[in-house]
């Protein structure tokens, strides 16, 4: 089932390595932190990019359908703030969800506000 939240993106060729759970989690936070800051509502706009599409500008990997949606509404839950704490609040959400998924070295992050 194609994302319903960034419907430009198609599904893997099934010769693509499809990155799962933690790693998944772990892989976008890696790509967020290389970002100055995060777009709202597309994948990629004027050389900015959300979460979801910082993670493929660095990746050739897939990712679940039901991660995508995930991490796109939380990245587009926050139209109001700039670029910049867009990004800062996706790290921290980032970091709080690697943690519930039990990856070791997460213990101390925060839950979001």
């Amino acid at each position: 089932m194609p994302s319903r939240i960034r419907p430009e993106l198609v599904s893997g060729d099934g010769r693509t390595p499809v990155l799962t759970n933690g790693t998944a989690y772990f892989a976008i936070l890696n790509a967020v932190q290389a970002q100055d800051g995060l777009t709202h509502g597309r994948l990629h706009w004027r050389g900015k990019h959300c979460a979801i599409g910082s993670f493929f500008t660095v990746s050739k990997a897939t990712l679940p359908w039901s991660i995508v949606d995930e991490v796109a509404a939380v990245n587009d839950s926050m139209p109001t703030l700039t670029s910049r704490q867009r990004k800062l609040r996706m790290v921290q959400w980032l970091r709080w969800k690697l943690k519930q998924v039990g990856m070791p070295g997460c213990e101390r992050a925060k839950q979001p506000v």
